[in-house]
């Protein structure tokens, strides 16, 4: 079954607080927040929500190349049109994670993590 036609879950206190979080620039705390819903569900669009944090977060410790590694996945399962609703634009979230790839190595991950986007 696909997202289409299915309305998103509204943003439950998990993923207020991983907006909370990534808004905040608290990526390893963003990720944390994901795990519990994660481990019962094992839902792949939450899976690379919390791999995308964990990238940002690899960027913030200057570790490229977990940070690309990390990428890779979690636009992989951000993408996958079985995930389960999700009031997080994951896609677009994946868009964003795309052209970051293409960024690294070329501008400073600071300035990547400024750009990020917020979260609502």
């Amino acid at each position: 079954m696909t997202n289409e036609g299915r309305q998103p879950d509204v943003l439950g206190d998990d993923l207020r607080r991983f907006a909370d979080c990534w808004n905040d620039e608290r990526f390893f705390d963003a990720h944390e927040t994901l795990e519990p819903r994660w481990i019962k569900t094992r839902d792949r669009g939450l899976r690379g929500l919390i791999q995308l944090a964990a990238a940002f977060h690899h960027l913030q410790r200057g570790n490229l190349v977990g940070a690309r590694t990390t990428l890779e996945r979690a636009i992989t399962r951000l993408t996958d049109p079985d995930n389960a609703p999700c009031a997080i634009d994951q896609p677009g979230l994946a868009e964003y994670a795309a052209r970051v790839l293409t960024s690294l190595g070329k501008i400073p991950a600071a300035k990547i993590i400024a750009k990020r986007p917020r979260l609502p």
